[in-house]
């Protein structure tokens, strides 16, 4: 959802996204059909954490087939979106949000012999990226860690019209969306 808002494209076809809320673990995989039909364009998957570990057996398939796809990992040590639905509409009664078990996924990309690279602060961003952009020998990742509890703004709660967009962190209790039990 962060790269829906600020990732711009300039041409047709070339975003993909399962849509919506999304759908956790299509972007890696995405990312790998997307290497494969256009072989000489940079391709980028950018996910959270807990998407990426729905799909990273999937490392073997890019390691394996050398794939120049970029693996960028928002990482916040939650399933963000799920914990941003539990924060705004279920009184922050949290409930199986907390991925402070994550593999290193630096060390992991290693381990199929994936180059992979780790930002922790912001000044870290820019080389890092470039650095990333320029590799070719394959597939690459970046974890980058970022605020555990920031919010993905605007949203339209489940069921709600255009006009009930939340822009930003409502001051007082959400009511639970429509259709929720």
């Amino acid at each position: 959802m962060w790269a829906a808002q600020f990732c711009l494209t300039t041409k047709n076809r070339h975003w993909l996204s399962s849509g919506g809320a999304g759908t956790m673990g299509f972007g890696f995989p995405a990312a790998i059909g997307a290497q494969f039909a256009n072989p000489n364009k940079k391709v980028w998957c950018i996910v959270g954490d807990g998407g990426f570990q729905m799909t990273l057996a999937e490392l073997a398939t890019a390691s394996i087939h050398k794939l120049p796809v970029k693996i960028l990992i928002i990482n916040n040590a939650y399933l963000g979106m799920v914990r941003q639905w539990q924060e705004l509409f279920f009184d922050n009664r949290l409930s199986g949000v907390d991925l402070e078990g994550n593999p290193d996924f630096v060390k992991l990309a290693g381990a199929y012999g994936i180059k992979g690279w780790r930002v922790r602060r912001p000044a870290e961003v820019d080389r890092v990226l470039k650095a990333a952009m320029e590799y070719n020998e394959g597939p690459c990742l970046i974890d980058a860690e970022v605020i555990k509890e920031d919010n993905v703004f605007p949203m339209i709660p489940a069921g709600a019209a255009l006009r009930d967009m939340i822009i930003d962190k409502p001051k007082h209790k959400m009511e639970k969306p429509t259709g929720s039990t």
